[in-house]
């Protein structure tokens, strides 16, 4: 028998959980810019069934990838026979081209699918996924499910990175004509943690990813599709400060699990947003410090009258990819 996945994260009965399920450590691709490592952590069944209840607001199925573990429609279904509210399977898309399992997943209990899609190109697809053929799959997965699951059901994930940082209007413009009906996009800074973490030359500067990054804040709002940002500090956030995850919650008084992966730099001690301001990813400032940064003068309140309706735990915290 080969050896098991073991839970490396010194877990206990009682233990406080994050609302997310490790189902496998198996996955179909090598994502570039993964931040899983090779001791992904599969959760025993004890963790599973004591995560779902401890979340009854949300619950994320991952990976590796979630669709290759043999029992992931019994812990679905187990987490809505147990009143989980939102149930989120996080996925790059395997298999749900067939429109007969995404109806199988919708009827187990799934209630969003956040879909790894980092690239709009069959070349480009290849090259970060390290894999071959499987473009046009994903792209009609994507298309299965917004017909499948109907209006707020499906988000994408894109995590910014220096192949793709040049590319990423032509993406938005992509996903904006290819997937009407697609709930928002999230787009993720790259965590240089697990697989990523020896891709250093992947993270671009701030300062290099910012026309880029407003480019496609532009396009997405301007074809109406809804975006959030993971990862960014609010002085790269200009205009668009309101999709920051991170101000989000803070905004209303919250936390968040990964906020910890985040730190305050000397400017943000001159900077008037940062009471909304998780401040950039520590492993970026390691690597590139934080003379990038520049302090903003803008009065909060101009940032907190746009921000919408809170969704949802499940809508702000739908998984992670990356």
């Amino acid at each position: 028998m080969p050896p098991q996945p073991r839970d490396i994260t010194g877990w206990a009965p009682g233990d406080p959980n994050e609302p997310i399920i490790s189902l496998t450590v198996r996955c179909n691709q090598r994502c570039v810019f993964c931040s899983r490592g090779a001791e992904v952590v599969q959760y025993s069944p004890a963790r599973i069934r004591a995560v779902i209840a401890e979340h009854k607001d949300s619950v994320c199925f991952e990976g590796g990838e979630p669709t290759l573990a043999p029992d992931v429609f019994k812990w679905i279904r187990h987490a809505k026979k147990s009143g989980v509210r939102d149930i989120v399977l996080v996925t790059n898309g395997h298999g749900l081209e067939d429109p007969a399992l995404a109806r199988r997943y919708l009827a187990a209990g799934v209630t969003l699918f956040n879909v790894n899609m980092p690239a709009h190109t069959e070349q480009a697809y290849d090259a970060v996924t390290q894999t071959r053929g499987n473009f046009p799959r994903r792209v009609a997965a994507v298309k299965n499910l917004i017909a499948a699951a109907g209006p707020k059901k499906v988000r994408l994930t894109f995590v910014v990175n220096t192949l793709m940082l040049k590319s990423m209007p032509a993406y938005a413009a992509f996903i904006l004509r290819e997937f009407p009906g697609l709930f928002y996009v999230e787009i993720n800074a790259l965590k240089l943690l697990g697989n990523s973490a020896a891709r250093r030359w992947l993270v671009p500067p701030l300062s290099a990813a910012a026309p880029y990054l407003q480019k496609t804040f532009k396009l997405l709002s301007g074809g109406g599709l809804n975006f959030l940002t993971d990862g960014f500090p609010l002085c790269y956030m200009k205009g668009y400060e309101q999709h920051s995850i991170d101000a989000q919650a803070m905004a209303r008084g919250e936390t968040k699990f990964s906020m910890g992966e985040k730190g305050n730099c000397p400017p943000c001690a001159r900077c008037t947003l940062a009471p909304l301001c998780s401040g950039p990813r520590k492993d970026y400032t390691a690597l590139f410090g934080w003379k990038e940064l520049r302090p903003s003068k803008l009065d909060p309140a101009a940032v907190l009258a746009k921000f919408e309706r809170p969704r949802g735990k499940a809508r702000r915290a739908a998984g992670k990819v990356g």
